[in-house]
């Protein structure tokens, strides 16, 4: 499989210089993910202190975030000299329809594991926390965190299925551009000893990488990033990668009393069970067919030369 002549791996060749592969990786994982997030973070710290799962607590991981977000944008613009739409953020117009068919998306595949657990009694519904807004009456506080997790999610996306995937798939082999990126993102979530947790989250960046290679951009990507977190932590209540619950959500479910953890997740939350795994790998493998009949489409020709090509790669 070749990624390198896709539209989208390719705009990260129209500066003057692309980034290496392996820098890429460094600058996400140490600059853009740990020190500058960790510096607002550490402010935060000092001059702001709130309860975990919070909406204020959602705000502040929003801007730290947004931290990182805003370092890559003047790494790509001083650095590589192209512009940062280019990162996956071209045609604006048409992306913002796309990012909310993400969003839906979203919602709908993390609702399908969830409302399967709920209706054969797995889950069921759990008293909200303390000082905890839900219900109809907190839906002005919920579309504001909306706008905190389409932050958050959209860092994640740009880092690792924006700025890392186009600098791998530019100097690597198709494959390796792809798992590479993949693997790093599910590490950095802190799965290593969850086998379901690593299979869910590993199987989402693939599926979002052959979205994001199908379609040429990062939009839908963060739509449904942004739904699948938003609807998890913010619609039922439910941790998110381990993370306490927050405090904002329209309802709140929790594992049944002898439920066991390979089927909920556990205190991780959905993305820990099987029933995530089989959504995500389904979804994972329908993507791949898509990108892969898109692909051989569009590199056909009578000679066969780019099919010649690409099975090099």
């Amino acid at each position: 499989m070749s990624v390198r002549d896709t539209p989208f791996v390719q705009d990260a060749t129209t500066g003057k210089r692309v980034t290496r592969w392996w820098l890429s990786y460094v600058l996400v994982l140490v600059v853009f993910i740990l020190v500058l997030p960790g510096i607002v973070g550490a402010v935060f710290l000092q001059t702001w202190k709130v309860g975990p799962g919070t909406p204020e607590a959602q705000l502040q991981e929003a801007v730290t975030f947004g931290a990182g977000l805003l370092g890559l944008f003047v790494w790509v613009w001083l650095f590589e000299r192209r512009r940062i739409t280019s990162l996956g953020f071209r045609r604006s117009g048409r992306g913002i329809l796309t990012l909310l068919v993400g969003l839906v998306a979203g919602v709908v595949l993390n609702s399908i594991p969830t409302l399967f657990l709920w209706s054969i009694g797995a889950y069921q519904l759990a008293s909200p926390p303390t000082g905890a807004i839900s219900g109809l009456a907190g839906l002005p506080i919920l579309l504001l965190v909306l706008v905190f997790v389409l932050v958050q999610s959209g860092t994640e996306e740009t880092l690792t299925r924006g700025f890392m995937l186009q600098s791998s798939g530019v100097a690597l082999p198709g494959w390796i551009a792809v798992l590479l990126p993949a693997v790093v993102f599910t590490l950095f979530h802190g799965v290593t000893t969850k086998p379901f947790a690593f299979a869910s989250i590993f199987l989402f960046a693939l599926l979002v990488t052959f979205v994001v290679l199908r379609q040429g951009g990062l939009w839908i990507a963060i739509g449904i990033h942004t739904g699948w977190n938003f609807a998890m932590g913010n619609l039922y209540g439910i941790p998110v990668s381990g993370l306490p619950p927050h405090t904002a959500s329209a309802i709140f479910l929790a594992p049944s009393e002898g439920a066991p953890d390979w089927l909920t997740g556990g205190e991780f939350g959905t993305e820990a069970s099987l029933p995530a795994d089989l959504v995500l790998g389904l979804a994972a493998v329908a993507a791949f067919l898509v990108y892969r009949g898109w692909d051989r489409t569009r590199t056909a020709r009578p000679e066969g030369v780019l099919e010649q090509e690409s099975a090099k790669h």
